[in-house]
């Protein structure tokens, strides 16, 4: 016969806390701290579902991964297809200054789209005053 033992004085473990805690260490060890040394959003909180603060977390750490790289593929031709490649090298670089100008400009907008919902997450997880004295004639 096999006796389960109670534990009364272990604590519950919330697996949702512990996994918070573990998305703020890993924000700050990867250096997404861009602004006075401060996640762009709070991963933690109790109002929303755990799949909320998880895309946060998700959404933080891709903000900033948009980008083209440069890729020119060979051309087989003999002789002009190394000029072919010069060109279309210089093309390409062309085009990706463009890219990565706008690039810029979306990360930019991607972080204060994640600051606006963050601030609005943790003023929505705030407790609401009581106001019961000014329903009072």
């Amino acid at each position: 016969m096999t006796e389960q033992k109670d534990h009364p004085t272990d604590p519950e473990i919330n697996i949702e806390d512990i996994m918070q805690e573990i998305r703020a260490a890993i924000l700050a060890q990867q250096g997404n701290l861009p602004r006075h040394g401060q996640s762009l959003v709070d991963v933690g909180g109790k109002r929303f579902s755990p799949e909320f603060y998880e895309h946060l977390y998700q959404a933080n750490l891709a903000h900033n991964q948009v980008g083209v790289d440069l890729h020119v593929t060979r051309v087989p031709i003999p002789l002009v297809g190394p000029l072919l490649e010069r060109i279309r090298r210089k093309l390409h670089d062309l085009v990706l200054f463009y890219v990565n100008q706008v690039t810029a400009q979306q990360r930019e907008v991607n972080a204060h789209l994640l600051q606006a919902l963050s601030l609005l997450a943790k003023e929505l997880d705030e407790p609401i005053p009581n106001h019961e004295d000014a329903d009072e004639p």
